[in-house]
């Protein structure tokens, strides 16, 4: 019969797999403490092996050194710390070891008109100086929640960053007039590449790298193959994992899995 013809190779290749998977040895994970006492944190980034930086939501940036949390750093912008809003991301230039560069993103403004920010900053003895805002989301919101924020250096040096849709304003995250629900792209120095997808275009911003987006919370490099991949919170489940393409349309609200 044609169905028992299907099912025996079926049924031998689910036995195969399960015999492969209980002759693969059990991993072993241990759980380190490397740091107590922070508050609500939310990124981190590693100077080297000695130093990192780790954001608080609430708008402390702090030094883990040699295992030790130090006290916050000064020269921090003040951050709009509400609802899923405050200091967000945190990035170090590949330079750094000469130019003390750093990249930071938060929630900027108050309840009743906020957007997510980027700034650059050198870290010179614990104080954050020389502070430039590299961009602003437009248009500015009324809600607390979905800023996006997660930054990514491309291998040739310009930043990307996700922007959640804000929540009440979904659908604007197919509308290229507005930075909500978009990955988008500048330089070191703020300035908007030439190559970007939509650049020249008079309906659309020219920041905007990728559209259609919730809210976009993990973006990851892979070295080998320069891909992109992001990370997108859904509704009701439905939470998404993308190669990101410049140009493409990831489909929210119209398309969701939530």
């Amino acid at each position: 019969m044609p169905g028992r013809d299907l099912l025996l190779p079926l049924w031998l290749l689910l036995t195969g797999a399960m015999d492969v998977a209980a002759s693969e040895p059990a991993v072993s994970i241990t759980v380190e403490v490397v740091a107590e006492g922070l508050q609500q944190p939310w990124s981190l980034a590693f100077i080297d092996e000695r130093r990192w930086l780790i954001t608080e939501r609430a708008g402390q940036l702090r030094a883990l050194l040699d295992g030790q949390l130090q006290p916050p750093i000064g020269g921090v912008p003040t951050v709009h710390f509400a609802g899923q809003g405050g200091l967000l991301d945190v990035l170090i230039d590949p330079d750094f070891a000469t130019n003390q560069r750093l990249y930071l993103s938060y929630a900027h403004g108050d309840a009743t008109a906020n957007a997510t920010r980027v700034i650059r900053a050198r870290l010179v003895d614990q104080h954050l100086t020389d502070v430039r805002v590299l961009f602003t989301a437009q248009p500015s919101k009324a809600t607390s929640v979905h800023y996006g924020g997660r930054l990514l250096m491309l291998p040739d040096g310009s930043l990307l960053l996700s922007l959640g849709d804000g929540f009440d304003e979904r659908e604007s995250a197919q509308d290229l007039a507005t930075h909500l629900g978009k990955i988008v792209r500048f330089g070191r120095d703020g300035e908007i590449p030439l190559d970007n997808p939509f650049s020249g275009r008079n309906d659309a911003l020219p920041e905007i790298w990728t559209l259609g987006h919730r809210n976009v919370q993990g973006l990851s490099l892979d070295p080998l193959s320069g891909a992109v991949y992001a990370h997108e919170h859904g509704p009701r489940g439905g939470d998404e994992i993308n190669r990101i393409e410049p140009g493409h349309n990831y489909g929210w609200p119209l398309a969701t899995f939530g």
